[in-house]
């Protein structure tokens, strides 16, 4: 439950973050960096107790896994952020692309 919950939020963020960042109103980047949080604050959840469930198995991958998680979360906010300053540029976006995938490949390696 927890696995499918974690892929679910992972993609639910990552189509929204891209959704969010190429719309030009400013109120919609709102509305969507809010959503964002929402379903990061939900992966952070699951991953939690994924990891402590998968910790003897795999600590280092878990560890690496956690910190490329809380990476892209940071960069998202940056990427909002700079988003609603209009001092954003297209290389971060590229990067969020990607590096979400890169950490769900991650996040599966701890999951089996």
């Amino acid at each position: 439950m927890w696995i499918i919950l974690n892929y679910f939020c992972w993609a639910v963020f990552f189509v929204n973050l891209i959704w969010g960042l190429i719309r030009p109103i400013k109120k919609r980047v709102i509305d969507s960096m809010m959503i964002s949080r929402l379903f990061y604050w939900m992966i952070i959840i699951s991953q939690v107790v994924i990891a402590l469930r998968s910790f003897h198995r795999h600590p280092l991958i878990v560890a690496i896994g956690a910190v490329t998680t809380l990476a892209i979360i940071a960069l998202s906010e940056n990427a909002y952020g700079r988003k609603q300053d209009t001092h954003y540029t297209p290389k971060l976006l590229w990067l969020l692309v990607i590096a979400t995938p890169i950490a769900i490949a991650i996040q599966t390696f701890v999951n089996y």
